[in-house]
């Protein structure tokens, strides 16, 4: 793909010619290399790598100055992108597409965010949000991935939140930025953020485990003996006994880990028969806070908290 720079914009793919009959034949054009008019000028203004390019002493800028256009090559683009964000830098608005796929609006902020140019798309970004079909996924996809990178570029505080929320909450392995220009910090949180809530519910486990083997927990000796036992047994078939999981805590998920404790089974067992004046013998079934895990673990959500995005800066 090589983009011409000239004074005049001209966003359309040009056709080159054919070379006269007695001028050698030109190299045929690949069939994936377009070339596109545009002005070096706009380029300039909207895109700090462009100015650095024509303005910076490289050989492209001393091109340029002397013969007033110069060729720039930009290589892996999707053609439809480039040209939206060309034409949205050229100010022709009106030749820009109201609606685009999730996958096209990530490609335009791809190319963006490489041209430093972010500003040109900023009329565009609400009209192209509120158009999308594709609602963030409740599931670990690509959609997902790609709706934490739009969020991110585009800074869409809700948004990013309820995806980051999403991402920590389903990985179940360190989360990378699937080769997205995701700042290192907000991957680095997400990182620590699944780290810290799986740490903590693992912590919180074996602590109430620990709680029942030292009788500080449960109403007296069967209670604690019984609570103790479901307890183990269920830790060590959800493999979180021994070994005890440790960081980064790769095949963890947060949300099934976490929906899997609470529904953990609790034993029931009846307390023996208290004679009542009358005589007769009464079996009642234990009931107390410390026998019930739905009641131990009350506290517990199966969700990661999402990132809040004007807080990003402060850590």
């Amino acid at each position: 793909m090589k983009v011409p720079l000239i004074p005049e914009a001209l966003l359309e793919p040009v056709v080159a010619e054919e070379p006269a009959a007695e001028e050698p034949a030109a190299k045929p054009l690949d069939e994936s290399c377009f070339y596109i008019q545009v002005s070096a000028k706009h380029l300039i203004f909207a895109s700090s790598v462009f100015k650095r390019i024509l303005t910076g002493g490289w050989k492209e800028s001393i091109t340029y100055l002397q013969k007033g256009s110069v060729e720039v090559t930009a290589e892996s683009w999707d053609i439809e992108a480039l040209l939206i964000l060309l034409r949205a830098i050229h100010g022709k608005y009106y030749e820009i597409p109201r609606k685009l796929t999730l996958e096209m609006l990530a490609k335009v902020a791809v190319i963006a965010d490489y041209y430093e140019c972010n500003e040109a798309l900023y009329i565009m970004k609400d009209i192209w949000i509120n158009n999308l079909e594709e609602n963030i996924p409740a599931t670990y996809s690509r959609d997902l991935v790609l709706w934490l990178w739009v969020s991110w570029f585009f800074q869409l505080p809700s948004q990013f939140e309820a995806t980051t929320s999403t991402v920590m909450s389903l990985s179940e392995n360190v989360i990378h930025a699937w080769g997205l220009p995701i700042s290192d910090k907000v991957i680095g949180l997400m990182n620590k953020r699944r780290e810290e809530a799986i740490n903590n519910l693992v912590i919180l486990l074996h602590q109430t485990r620990e709680a029942f083997i030292s009788r500080s927990r449960g109403c007296n000796f069967e209670c604690s003996s019984m609570m103790y036992g479901a307890l183990t047994i269920q830790m060590q078939s959800s493999d979180l006994l021994s070994p005890k999981p440790e960081a980064p805590f790769p095949n963890l998920n947060y949300k099934y880990l976490t929906q899997n404790v609470l529904s953990f089974t609790s034993p029931r067992w009846s307390v023996p028969p208290i004679e009542h004046f009358r005589g007769y013998a009464t079996t009642y079934t234990h009931e107390c806070s410390n026998s019930s895990f739905t009641s131990l673990f009350a506290d517990l959500k199966d969700y990661i908290g999402g990132l809040e995005l004007n807080s990003i800066d402060s850590f």
